[in-house]
């Protein structure tokens, strides 16, 4: 009976040894190599957040500015806010008659009556005719306006614009109080326009008798004092 006598270790293969270490160095290398691409593809995602990121920020601010900005247009252009308890009109028309039988009509793009009795109504871009018998009716727009039905008023403010009338007349102001009890037309702001006497300034006027007497008042040092009569 024969037996195998163990290998000395000074007498393993020299090329087994080599081919070992060598596998472990490009193990050890492919490692690495994956490590490094690992650690370059984290690197160029942080760089990407860092820009994305603050972009991110900035257009959610943006938007959120942008977002104020057109509703604050929205509302404006809006002049008059509703509540649930207010009556909202579109194209409003309203009709009366003064004491001396001259007829109206008030209108307007939008009309609210804030509350089922109340008795104010605003509107928005109003406009208002004035009508007489055998004579050129006095018309009046501007941009917003109150109708007091109970006391028979309209305000109109902002860019007014008066013109008509037996005296055929133009003018330019930012307040008109109608009286539609006696059919007169005044304001305490300054006016400008052209009558049957030419070009006219002044800094309030009274508009009488749908448009048959005009008076305009100037201030200062030198009062100019226009009335005319139909």
């Amino acid at each position: 009976m024969t037996s195998a006598s163990p290998v000395a270790p000074d007498t393993l293969d020299p090329v087994m040894v080599t081919y070992d270490l060598v596998e472990d160095a490009q193990a050890q290398k492919q490692r690495l190599l994956k490590q490094a691409q690992a650690w370059r593809s984290r690197s160029r995602r942080i760089k990407l957040l860092r820009l994305v990121f603050p972009g991110l920020i900035v257009a959610t601010l943006v938007a959120i500015v942008g977002w104020v900005i057109v509703q604050s247009i929205l509302n404006s252009l809006n002049v008059y806010q509703a509540s649930q308890a207010d009556i909202r009109m579109t194209n409003p028309r309203f009709f009366g008659q003064t004491n001396n039988g001259d007829r109206y009509i008030i209108s307007g793009l939008e009309a609210i009556r804030r509350g089922n009795s109340a008795p104010v109504i605003s509107v928005n871009a109003p406009s208002m005719e004035l009508k007489s018998d055998n004579s050129k009716p006095t018309l009046l727009k501007g941009l917003k306006g109150v109708y007091n039905e109970p006391d028979k008023t309209f305000t109109v403010e902002g860019d007014v614009v008066l013109n008509g009338g037996p005296n055929d007349f133009s003018f330019r102001t930012q307040e008109a109080i109608v009286d539609l009890n006696t059919s007169t037309v005044r304001g305490n702001k300054p006016i400008e326009g052209f009558g049957p006497t030419g070009h006219i300034k002044g800094e309030s006027y009274i508009i009488s008798d749908n448009g048959r007497h005009i008076a305009i008042k100037g201030k200062g040092s030198t009062q100019v004092r226009v009335t005319i009569n139909n």
